[in-house]
C-alpha cells in the first residue's frame, strides 16, 4: 500500500511540474547587459538562463537570404531606412544592431541552436509582400531546418495564415502556432494547429478561449507578459507559456507562484 501511495504521489508531482507555465524569451534574452534583441548572443543568454525557448523573427532578403531580424524596416549606418525584404543581404549586414551586434543569418543562429537541444527554437516567419514570396521563404526554412537537423526543437509561429498552412503542408507534424487572434481555439483544431499565442488584449478579454483551447488539445501562449502581474494573471489562467522581455522576472514570478 505505501508503495502504492508513493507512486502516485510521484504522479501527482509530476503532473504539477508538467502543467507549469513555462517561459519564453521574446526575441531572447537581450535585457542582458550588452546584448540586442535577435542577435546570437540573446538566443545563448536564454539557453544559459534555462527557459522553456527563445521566440525569434525570420524574414527572407531581396536576393533569397533568410536572416534573423524583425524589421520589416532597419535603420542605415548613413541614417537611412531600408526594407529588409527589398534589399540584399550585402546591404543588410553592412548594418549592426543595437551594442554592435550583427544581424544573424539563420544558418548562423541555428549552429547556436545545434548547441542545447533543451531550448525550444520558436521561428516566427514574418509577413512578406505576396504569398509566392511566403511560400518560397517557408520552403527555405524548412529545408534549412531539415539540413541542419534542428526538427525536433523548432516551432513556427506567423500571423499570415498562408505561411502557416505552407507550413503544415511542407513540414507535416511540425508544431505551428497562429499568432493573429482572429481565430476560436475551434478553427485553429479544424486548420490543424498546435497552439494559439495571442495577445494579451485578447485573452484577457476572453479568457474562455484558454479553457476551450485546452480541452481541444491546444497548446496557449500569452504575450507581451512583461508585468509581474500579467505574468500571475498567465499562470492564474494556466496558459501553457507566456512570452516575454523579461524572461528573468517571469522565471522568478513562476517561481515565487508556483
Amino acid at each position: 500500500m505505501k508503495q502504492i501511495l508513493c507512486t502516485i504521489a510521484a504522479l501527482m508531482i509530476a503532473a504539477e511540474v508538467t502543467a507549469q507555465t513555462q517561459v519564453v524569451a521574446h526575441r531572447g534574452y537581450h535585457a542582458k547587459k550588452g546584448s540586442a534583441e535577435n542577435s546570437i548572443s540573446s538566443l545563448r543568454n536564454a539557453q544559459e538562463l534555462g527557459v522553456y525557448g527563445m521566440e525569434f523573427d525570420v524574414n527572407l532578403t531581396a536576393d533569397d537570404s533568410l536572416i534573423v531580424f524583425h524589421g520589416p524596416w532597419l535603420q542605415t549606418v548613413d541614417n537611412r531606412r531600408i526594407h529588409v525584404q527589398k534589399s540584399n543581404y550585402r546591404e543588410i549586414v553592412a548594418n549592426p544592431i543595437e551594442n554592435g551586434h550583427a544581424i544573424p543569418t539563420l544558418r548562423e543562429f541555428f549552429r547556436q541552436g545545434q548547441k542545447d537541444r533543451h531550448t525550444q527554437l520558436i521561428l516566427e516567419i514574418k509577413k512578406h509582400t505576396t504569398p509566392e514570396r511566403e511560400t518560397k521563404a517557408v520552403e527555405a526554412i524548412v529545408a534549412l531546418v531539415r539540413e541542419m537537423g534542428v526538427e525536433g526543437h523548432t516551432e513556427y509561429l506567423s500571423f499570415s495564415q498562408h505561411i502557416c498552412r505552407e507550413l503544415m503542408r511542407l513540414q507535416p507534424g511540425a508544431q505551428v502556432t497562429y499568432v493573429n487572434g482572429d481565430l476560436t481555439p475551434d478553427e485553429l483544431k479544424k486548420q490543424g494547429y498546435a497552439g494559439l499565442s495571442y495577445n494579451l488584449n485578447i485573452l484577457m478579454n476572453r479568457p474562455e478561449w484558454i479553457v476551450r483551447a485546452h480541452e481541444l488539445g491546444l497548446k496557449v501562449t500569452l504575450w507581451m507578459t512583461n508585468q509581474p502581474d500579467i505574468v500571475e494573471w498567465g499562470i492564474r489562467h494556466k496558459v501553457d507559456f507566456v512570452s516575454s522581455d523579461d524572461p528573468v522576472m517571469a522565471k522568478e514570478v513562476i517561481r515565487k507562484y508556483q
